[in-house]
């Protein structure tokens, strides 16, 4: 008997609990309210249907959420900045990353006065105001408040888009006193520029901004004299959060008589000038050659340094020098000329170094076939070159996998 009794005592008191938590809600229900849930549990925010305070509020924005609590003794908030990250382009995996700020209790008890004297409690849902307009395109913004008894959920969207609709006014009001007190768009900024530097970003809204990814090159390279060889290479943009825009790469061809090609390539691009149609470079080249040629010496090493602009229409140019040593030393004029043609995906290069009684060049065909984004190699680059160096004459092909 004794042990029923305690049974139906604990029944009752979680029938209570459970009851208790059960609040009347109130707003727009058809189709933020379920998708509201789920973004709750990513960023583990609290339940304020089952809160027993006496007062929460949130309201979000485009990548921001602002949280206030107010109990018996006190009044709490904080600042939630989150954003949706893809690692890589066209992949489908998205996580969601999220720093949180708490308020002094100043700053709270600051906000907890502008949410009740701007009226913005007492209005209704915007499904519910007269012309209030909707559209595919805007931002959409979403509050929710509770007391013990009521849950509410409301969406606004595009206040700016409504004219002189006085509810929308109110909101936009409140929005700029909250982001004049709080400095939304700086505190959104520094947390943006504290993530990593890769992938694609997006706030929640329609656009999106995307780092070049760094890229490994792995290939075959050969060439009719020299047919046995590699080629690797490595460019970066951002080291974790350093922005470092530098390259380097290596090849090497040889064959079965001791004959040899080293070509080592060290790089970096805009130094002085970064915008979409306009910008520069600078590359370091070291070749060590050990060729089959019919002279006394048979050994090149070449020291070649050029400065060089990306035009628009994907093209650029570039000159610098050529330190040579092939038994004496020579000093000549170096050259780049550089074409991408997008739609068939090709690059042409040109170089050439010129000296006082020779002129060597070599010429570069490239063509690139994009893989499918859910492939980890995410591009395959074929290539064809033919080269004169004082009169050797070698063509060269290679076949490189980027990832």
């Amino acid at each position: 008997m004794k042990k029923l009794l305690i049974t139906l005592t604990l029944s009752l008191l979680s029938f209570q609990i459970a009851f208790s938590q059960i609040k009347k809600i109130e707003g727009d229900t058809a189709y933020w309210f379920k998708s509201n849930k789920e973004f709750q549990k990513i960023l583990n925010l609290k339940d304020f249907e089952k809160s027993t305070d006496e007062f929460n509020f949130r309201f979000r924005n485009h990548g921001q959420i602002i949280e206030i609590t107010k109990d018996s003794s006190s009044i709490n908030g904080n600042i939630t900045n989150y954003i949706y990250h893809t690692k890589k382009a066209n992949r489908n995996k998205t996580d969601t990353l999220s720093s949180k700020i708490t308020f002094s209790p100043e700053q709270a008890k600051s906000i907890y006065d502008i949410i009740l004297y701007s009226g913005i409690l007492n209005l209704k849902s915007d499904n519910k105001i007269k012309d209030w307009k909707k559209g595919a395109d805007g931002i959409t913004y979403v509050i929710e408040y509770s007391d013990k008894k009521t849950y509410w959920l409301k969406s606004y969207w595009t206040p700016t888009s409504q004219g002189s609709i006085p509810e929308a006014l109110i909101i936009l009001n409140f929005i700029k006193n909250l982001s004049d007190q709080l400095n939304l768009q700086e505190t959104y900024t520094t947390f943006k520029n504290d993530l990593p530097k890769n992938g694609c970003y997006n706030s929640g809204g329609m656009g999106i901004a995307c780092y070049i990814s760094n890229s490994l090159e792995i290939g075959y390279s050969g060439a009719t004299r020299l047919p046995f060889g590699f080629y690797t290479s490595y460019n970066a943009s951002f080291i974790g959060k350093t922005q470092v825009n530098s390259g380097i790469g290596l090849q090497y061809n040889f064959d079965k008589n001791g004959f040899q090609h080293l070509n080592l390539r060290a790089s970096k691009w805009n130094i002085f000038y970064k915008k979409s149609n306009f910008s520069d470079f600078i590359v370091y080249n070291y070749q060590n050659r050990k060729l089959d040629i019919d002279k006394v010496n048979n050994r090149f090493q070449n020291h070649q340094i050029k400065y060089g602009l990306n035009l628009k229409n994907n093209f650029g140019l570039g000159s610098g020098i050529d330190y040579l040593i092939n038994g004496q030393e020579k000093i000549g004029l170096y050259l780049y000329a550089f074409k991408w043609i997008s739609k068939p995906n090709i690059s042409t290069i040109l170089t050439s170094s010129i000296f006082d009684n020779q002129i060597n060049y070599k010429a570069e065909l490239l063509k690139s076939i994009n893989i499918n984004s859910r492939s980890p190699i995410r591009r395959i680059t074929l290539g064809l070159a033919y080269e004169d160096l004082m009169d050797y004459k070698d063509w060269y092909f290679s076949i490189q996998a980027s990832f």
